[in-house]
């Protein structure tokens, strides 16, 4: 009986220690704590610009915003257990001369996407850009069609 009690103890606090090191190096897929995450969407284009946003997963839609410069518009979520959440936006802005400027892409997958807690998106003259948690530099992942 003690012998099979040492072997229950050490089982659970292996599991619990390869658990710490996943969270550790922010790997996603670990479900059996379910993290609350918040997508942000800056409007960093110009301050002339308004930047119209559109985003939605396969349950929400978050609605049409109009973002002014420098404005954010943000949601929370937990991800679903089986790793499958994914949401996406649309955007557009027109230039002084009218030109439409426009993207759509993932803003959140739970396979890919190495945000964290956060995932920080910021639209720019020249695309649309990802906060990259481990460097804390921005870079480049969509250029405007």
């Amino acid at each position: 009986m003690e012998r099979y009690l040492r072997q229950r103890l050490s089982f659970a606090f292996v599991t619990f220690l390869f658990i710490l090191v996943l969270q550790c190096m922010h790997v996603e897929p670990i479900r059996i704590i379910n993290i609350k995450r918040h997508v942000h969407v800056w409007n960093d284009v110009s301050s002339t610009v308004k930047l119209n946003l559109h985003c939605k997963s396969g349950d929400d839609d978050l609605g049409q915003q109009v973002l002014a410069y420098q404005q954010e518009f943000t949601w929370s979520f937990r991800g679903n257990i089986f790793a499958r959440t994914l949401f996406w936006c649309a955007m557009n802005w027109a230039n002084s001369t009218g030109h439409v400027f426009q993207q759509s892409f993932v803003v959140y997958e739970s396979k890919v996407t190495p945000c964290g807690k956060n995932c920080v998106w910021s639209a720019r003259m020249d695309g649309v850009y990802f906060l990259d948690s481990f460097t804390g530099a921005y870079v480049l992942k969509y250029n405007w069609q």
